[in-house]
């Protein structure tokens, strides 16, 4: 586990990642009146986020079954974005043990799900979406820590999983104007 912290903007010379004063103010205000963090509706959000019953952020709604574990082919182009024609021409390049005639086979399936938990379900999405803000820092003595989102990873082999819990409701208000910052606007919605 590892955690991601929120840090206020402290006058003249702070880090700039910090959170501005009158928005925190906002924020606190709109939280301790209210009791929900303060959350605009964006019209033209590039992401959707999902909170759900264990405070698990998720990038688009969350998935309610798995998928079916699909065929090398399938994973390719559902998966991985590859087109058909890009698959047939660039096999080699794409993936060298994996031959032609192999390409409607079923992937496996353990390697398959923890592909899965690691990148593609919306709880993964969303922690992937978090590492590539670059969120302050893990070392909360930088700043007035405001809040923060735990990141959980585990790499056993059948048994992946990478996601972020919100800890603190109010965090939820942080995370959307770190987003609305980083050019990577969102709405945050509570399931």
């Amino acid at each position: 586990m590892s955690e991601y912290f929120f840090i206020r903007q402290r006058g003249e010379g702070s880090p700039k990642v910090g959170i501005p004063e009158d928005f925190v103010n906002r924020a606190i205000g709109h939280f301790q009146k209210e009791g929900s963090p303060f959350l605009q509706v964006l019209k033209n959000p590039k992401h959707e986020i999902y909170v759900d019953a264990h405070n698990i952020l998720h990038l688009g709604e969350p998935l309610d079954h798995f998928p079916e574990v699909p065929t090398w082919r399938e994973f390719y182009t559902e998966y991985e974005g590859y087109s058909h024609e890009e698959l047939q021409k660039n096999l080699k390049e794409i993936d060298r043990r994996l031959r032609e005639e192999e390409l409607d086979d079923q992937v496996y399936a353990e390697w398959f799900y923890d592909q899965l938990a690691h990148n593609y379900l919306p709880a993964a999405r969303c922690a992937n979406l978090i590492d590539q803000l670059k969120l302050d820092t893990d070392e909360p003595k930088a700043g007035d820590v405001l809040g923060s989102l735990k990141r959980y990873e585990g790499s056993f082999t059948g048994s992946d999983v990478l996601y972020v819990e919100l800890t603190e409701p109010i965090t939820a208000s942080w995370l959307q104007w770190a987003l609305i910052e980083a050019g990577e606007p969102a709405n945050i919605h509570k399931l």
